[in-house]
């Protein structure tokens, strides 16, 4: 069923209505807010993220939920979506330089044999990689090897997808115990998620999937740190976005071969778990869910980052 257009005055009224209090942050500044900085649907999913009163004069309502505390989770999202493109940029390249040196170090491969498998296999990224011919900062290259690609230039005009398919073939045909490929496509989903700006942390308390598998050599890796019951492991690694976000640190300190880059990037993602992250930590006093997950990532980032040191 279609819903009717609110203005911002009848958005704030449909929080209210909702059980969305405005003491911290009153009506006026909610309103410049989903005016200038956020907008109602946005800020609304994360309220997801806080139970419903079931019976009695409030039923249907949230319970102990503050507009502030919703405008907080979006502005730490927009944090967590920004440091996850970075990393999946380091990654990226990392990968692509695996994959060429043990390319170079490979006597049974030319760079042609490899791009041949690949195109035949997905036939559909002629099309992609034409496309970026046309337009795109890429041009000059397709336009120099189209029909002649080899490994070393293709990788340049790949999509992150459209990469991942070729690092997976060749690392079938050339198998590697290096190989990242069974974490990839987690990676990717995380990734393309923070780059569309999708919210990330809406589902902390009802996951989007439950259906899916656990990487098994992370889970593996998080039941070795210390502090976390194999009870809070499976529960917290059943989220998807949780479980993503876990794969591509483990991903980002195994590929990263710079040192120098791994400990800088542990140290930013430190700094806004424990700084900005919890600059207002008394929001979520009374939400066992947000607090839990918090706690969970944190042990585990720290564990990465005191390995960097």
């Amino acid at each position: 069923m279609s819903k009717n257009k609110l203005t911002i005055d009848e958005q704030i009224e449909h929080m209210k209505n909702k059980g969305i209090m405005f003491n911290i942050v009153d009506e006026k500044s909610a309103k410049e807010f989903l005016t200038y900085n956020n907008y109602y649907f946005k800020i609304k999913s994360y309220a997801k993220n806080y139970e419903k009163h079931l019976c009695g004069k409030n039923k249907g309502k949230y319970i102990n939920l503050e507009f502030a505390y919703l405008q907080d989770l979006s502005t730490i999202d927009m944090y967590l979506r920004k440091f996850i493109i970075r990393m999946s940029l380091d990654i990226e390249h990392y990968l692509k330089v695996q994959l060429l040196r043990d390319f170079m170090n490979n006597s049974e491969e030319n760079g042609y044999n490899i791009v041949n498998d690949f195109l035949s296999e997905y036939e559909y990224v002629k099309g992609n990689i034409i496309k970026k011919g046309e337009n795109s900062a890429c041009t000059d290259l397709v336009n120099k090897y189209t029909g002649k690609f080899a490994i070393w230039n293709i990788v340049e005009v790949l999509s992150f997808g459209d990469f991942i398919k070729l690092y997976e073939i060749y690392y079938k045909k050339y198998p590697s115990k290096y190989s990242m490929a069974n974490f990839l496509w987690s990676v990717k989903f995380l990734r393309n998620a923070a780059a569309h700006n999708n919210c990330l942390l809406n589902s902390l308390r009802k996951p989007y999937n439950i259906e899916f598998s656990i990487n098994k050599e992370v889970n593996t890796f998080v039941s070795k740190i210390p502090g976390i019951t194999k009870v809070i492991r499976v529960k917290k690694l059943k989220n998807p976005v949780v479980h993503d976000f876990i794969v591509s640190l483990y991903v980002l300190n195994k590929i990263v071969t710079s040192n120098k880059i791994k400990y800088h990037t542990m140290k930013d993602l430190k700094g806004l778990i424990d700084g900005r992250f919890v600059e207002h930590k008394e929001y979520y006093k009374y939400n066992n869910c947000i607090t839990s997950y918090y706690k969970f990532v944190k042990i585990i980032v720290d564990f990465f980052y005191e390995s960097c040191i």
